[in-house]
């Protein structure tokens, strides 16, 4: 999405050593996951610790920035079709001799067709990798030629506290990458070579980014990783502190101020008991946990090359719902995966018709290049993929319409996130089991309250996302 201004949230850069260059007015756009937003936040410290300018229009930029997704092929198209629509832009302009204008291709889709795209691209000025975000510094600084793509391994650039990000959207709540890569080899995954092998950052490093981030009003913190559950598991051979998952939230639990730690992109075999134990009754980590099962089957898993069967996947429901009933689960579910016959999709839809899943979304198989799902038998049509798909999604919606009847009533406390889309008189804001954007939210229908305000709501109705609910006034929380 563009990056539109003003940008709120926003903490000045921690470097102060980057040289002086001419001042450039950029554009950019920002697309794919929660990981990519952190990446382009990095780019727009670059931005701002150079002296130079954002602007919300292409057409009053020097320099145009899109930072792209290359994991399916939905993405991939999104991608091209941006950097087409910039490059007719850049062309306008000198067509209407309004100066040069350079155009800068960075992110997921550069890295994995660095080579292609350069050559089916000569209107792209510079390609930018995924571990190339500060190559930004030296676009703005004028380079000649034109910059490429860097090679992925254990030594790749990670971003750590001192680097220049400019955080973007609400700035009571913000992304923290707490590493990068992927060292799983699943079969219809394209991501380890997007993002190269794990490299986990260290964890007084992460502390003193958050310590930062709620000294400038964050309160919720979304930690993201490729894989959160094996964070750490690389630290003692890169010669750093060894840690892991739990380590960590022990110690982000400690900062004033910060009320929820919300964990995206845990693997089902890795989260133990202890984790599971600290979601469930730490105060300050979220009852929330995102956890891509893909699928049950025991087949199609092994297809998958998850390294996991059925077994283990009700193991971990049954640990979860042990532990605590109100842990919000969501997940993502995969269908079409070569091999996926109507037996394995039956025992997929079944497992979610039991309801243990909170939030759900589900994905048809798409061919990647370069992944083994690419090159296996078994094709399922895409139309009956696609329609699968759609069924699950259907029984997911029925699912939560009986999980958000069972809430009518209830008490909760909601973060605010500010005004309401629906309207002005509103407000909306999210429970301890919505994260942003992608688990509907709840509607605040009376009172008044500002963005990164917790308070106390009765749920009083439903929709078919949302709960609408009203402020308990006796019981609001500064």
């Amino acid at each position: 999405m563009p990056i539109s201004l003003p940008i709120v949230g926003e903490r000045e850069p921690a470097r102060s050593d980057l040289p002086p260059q001419t001042p450039q007015k950029v554009y950019f756009v920002s697309l794919g996951c929660p990981k990519n937003q952190v990446d382009t936040e990095v780019m727009l410290g670059v931005v701002r610790a150079g002296g130079h300018s954002l602007v919300d229009d292409p057409e009053l930029a020097d320099t145009l920035v899109v930072n792209t997704c290359g994991f399916i092929d939905a993405a991939k198209e999104e991608s091209i079709e941006t950097i087409l629509e910039l490059a007719r832009v850049k062309a306008g302009a000198a067509e209407a001799g309004a100066g040069p204008k350079r155009l800068v291709v960075a992110g997921c889709l550069s890295q994995r067709y660095p080579t292609e795209l350069a050559d089916e691209m000569p209107e792209v000025d510079h390609f930018l990798g995924s571990a190339d975000m500060l190559g930004l510094q030296t676009v703005l600084g004028g380079a000649a030629q034109r910059m490429g793509v860097s090679p992925l391994d254990r030594r790749s650039w990670l971003y750590d506290h001192s680097t220049p990000r400019q955080t973007y959207g609400a700035g009571h709540t913000n992304y923290v990458k707490i590493g990068e890569g992927c060292d799983r080899p699943c079969g219809f995954c394209i991501i380890p070579k997007l993002r190269g092998p794990q490299r986990s950052r260290p964890v007084f490093d992460i502390v003193q980014e958050v310590h930062a981030l709620v000294g400038a009003g964050t309160r919720e913190i979304c930690l993201v990783a490729q894989d959160l559950t094996t964070y750490g598991t690389d630290l003692g051979a890169r010669g750093l502190a060894p840690s892991n998952l739990e380590g960590l939230l022990d110690a982000l639990g400690e900062i004033p101020e910060l009320r929820w730690i919300r964990l995206h992109y845990a693997y089902p075999t890795a989260v133990t008991d202890g984790l599971i134990e600290r979601i469930a009754t730490h105060p300050k980590v979220a009852t929330y946990l995102d956890v891509p099962i893909q699928h049950v089957d025991t087949g199609v898993l092994k297809k998958m090359r998850r390294g996991y069967t059925e077994r283990t996947v009700r193991d971990l429901v049954e640990r979860i719902r042990a532990q605590s009933a109100r842990i919000w689960l969501r997940t993502t579910m995969l269908v079409g995966h070569p091999g996926e016959d109507e037996a394995a999709y039956q025992r997929l839809r079944e497992f979610i018709a039991e309801g243990e899943i909170d939030h759900l979304g589900v994905f048809p198989w798409s061919r990647e290049d370069g992944t083994t799902s690419a090159m296996q038998p078994e094709r399922v049509d895409d139309a009956l993929a696609n329609a699968r798909a759609t069924e699950l999604m259907e029984l997911q919606a029925g699912i939560r319409e009986q999980k958000f009847a069972a809430m009518q009533g209830d008490l909760i406390e909601v973060l605010v996130d500010g005004i309401s889309d629906e309207s002005e008189l509103l407000l909306d804001g999210r429970h301890e089991g919505q994260a942003p954007e992608i688990d509907g939210k709840v509607i605040l229908l009376d009172g008044t309250a500002n963005p990164g305000d917790f308070v106390q709501a009765r749920i009083m109705q439903t929709t078919a996302h949302d709960l609408i609910a009203t402020l308990d006034l006796d019981r609001e929380e500064p």
